[in-house]
């Protein structure tokens, strides 16, 4: 983030950085789930085909509510270091490396 700084970042900047990787983290986190999703229904169909009873195990409002909880708490918990990072000097943070 120094570096960014450096190169003429300001602190909203480098801050929303931060924040940045955190969404995009989160963000792979939910396609993941969505993933997970969709094979349940693609089991849902193949059980069904071969008269076995598919049984759901989680509720779909229960995934959207868990994902929006993902993104909300990966915004939240990248605050405090996007803060930090817009704190730093640049000049002190490259002198350390």
């Amino acid at each position: 983030m120094a570096i960014l700084k450096w190169l003429g970042f300001v602190r909203m900047q480098v801050g929303a950085a931060v924040c940045s990787r955190s969404t995009t983290v989160a963000i792979v986190g939910i396609v993941l789930a969505v993933g997970i999703a969709a094979g349940r229904v693609i089991w849902r169909a193949f059980a069904s085909n071969l008269g076995v009873v598919p049984v759901d195990v989680a509720p779909v409002r229960l995934v959207l509510v868990f994902a929006i909880g993902v993104l909300v708490a990966g915004a939240l918990l990248a605050l405090v270091p996007a803060m930090l990072a817009a704190r730093t000097r640049p000049a002190e943070a490259l002198r350390e490396a």
